[in-house]
């Protein structure tokens, strides 16, 4: 009977030591899968946050790029206008000068005639 007892009570101390290792491998599993899931998320958060920051760096080169361009066609239209209206005051006074010219030699033909 001593044997009987003995006997169980070894199998139920076995059993037990049984449960506990795979009580604590389910634990060592569950710890290790959270970890894994945790390092997943923050690389999903860097990732994110990196195209976000990539893709705010290239709407501030555009940004950057199209008021240069306006810049640009802006100067160009100021000197082409200025060029313009350079070319037609000389022209004007040309003209004006020519005229004059041509006056005052008609007076001094008339006076003289």
């Amino acid at each position: 009977m001593q044997r009987f007892v003995c006997i169980i009570f070894l199998i139920l101390l076995l059993l037990i030591i049984i449960i506990i290792i795979i009580i604590i491998i389910i634990i060592i599993i569950i710890i290790i899968i959270i970890i894994i899931i945790i390092i997943i998320i923050i690389i999903i958060i860097i990732i994110i946050i990196i195209i976000i920051i990539i893709i705010i760096i290239i709407i501030i080169i555009i940004i950057i790029i199209i008021i240069i361009i306006i810049i640009i066609i802006i100067i160009i239209i100021i000197t082409i206008t200025i060029i313009i209206i350079i070319i037609i005051t000389t022209i004007i006074i040309i003209i004006i000068i020519t005229i004059i010219i041509i006056i005052i030699i008609i007076i001094i033909i008339i006076i003289y005639s």
